[in-house]
């Protein structure tokens, strides 16, 4: 298993890193080398978060550009928010000047005004999502693509640049908790049909081995071998040195409180993302890694461009070099 970074993309006034902060961030994870640099997407400040974030593949590009060998990807991009055909596009367009680096990771999101600006209707996220990430993913395999759903068309479209390696595809989504236990819908593992991997959103680690096994029973039921699908999970970190828990667990309350919205409260994130000594982040990273995951992704949850800094620092000499 290795380990991803998050890129400071948080695009409002009063959490935006200056682009110099960020290109220097950048700049450093390749240095260090992390497994990736991942960008999470919300069209408009969501109710969950304090801040909206850039545009996902714009942030890719940028990124791509300023470092020569760091993977990049998105963690996730909101797929029934835009045309697929668009998508590929643009996706391939950056893994041909990138050299081949690029991840998409899509959900479907679950803020109903991002669908009212998109003029996308709410309802529809799920069939939609299953159409394009089918026609997203024949765009990138096959040679001339003819598609008639209910949501898109095409005939006889043509990708170019034409990828020898196109993008990984790896598919968001997990299951909810219901009277009869937590239950993964049929439509969200069906999402891995036309995708390379699994991304599994922020929870305890009980949570995504549960949603991984009912993953698996499918694809095993499909005929596809469980273990030869890429698996990468995302993760909020704001790690502290030291052995006093209390004074690191109210430092990590405070960082999380500066990040979270009015829908979230800070003990909420915090039971669902790394929290602890190091020595306990790295106990569970290490429960990721007997899950058989491939990457997790650690993203920063600070608004300060030193802060970020110390943050990557740390990430690098306390985890890295226990996954290099």
């Amino acid at each position: 298993m290795r380990l991803g970074i998050g890129l400071p993309s948080f695009s409002s006034e009063t959490h935006a890193i200056p682009p110099d902060r960020f290109r220097r961030y950048a700049r450093r994870a390749d240095d260090a080398g992390f497994a990736g640099a991942w960008v999470i997407e919300h069209l408009m400040e969501p109710p969950t978060y304090a801040t909206s974030l850039y545009d996902p593949l714009s942030t890719l590009s940028y990124t791509a550009g300023e470092t020569e060998t760091l993977p990049v990807g998105t963690s996730v991009l909101l797929l029934p928010l835009r045309n697929p055909v668009m998508v590929a596009k643009r996706a391939a367009t950056i893994q041909r000047l990138s050299s081949r680096r690029v991840t998409l990771g899509l959900g479907t999101g679950y803020v109903e005004a991002e669908f009212d600006a998109a003029n996308v209707p709410y309802e529809e996220r799920s069939p939609r999502y299953l159409e394009a990430i089918e026609l997203l993913h024949r765009l990138f395999t096959e040679d001339e693509v003819s598609f008639e759903g209910e949501f898109y068309e095409v005939d006889g479209v043509s990708l170019e640049p034409n990828l020898g390696r196109p993008p990984r595809i790896l598919a968001g989504g997990g299951g909810v908790d219901t009277d009869d236990g937590r239950i993964v819908a049929g439509s969200v593992k069906r999402r891995l049909d036309h995708a390379d991997g699994w991304i599994a959103a922020p929870r305890p680690t009980e949570t995504v081995a549960n949603d991984w096994e009912q993953f698996a029973e499918y694809l095993d039921s499909r005929g596809r071998n469980p273990d030869s699908v890429a698996k990468v999970a995302l993760q909020y970190l704001h790690l502290e040195p030291g052995d006093d828990r209390d004074a690191i667990r109210r430092a990590q309350h405070r960082a999380i409180d500066g990040i979270v919205g009015a829908d979230r409260t800070v003990e909420t994130a915090a039971n669902n993302w790394l929290t602890g000594t190091v020595s306990e982040i790295l106990e569970d990273l290490r429960s990721y890694e007997r899950l058989g995951f491939d990457e997790v992704i650690l993203h920063p949850i600070v608004a300060d461009a030193d802060e970020l800094d110390r943050q990557l620092r740390l990430y690098r000499d306390r985890l890295l070099p226990e996954y290099p």
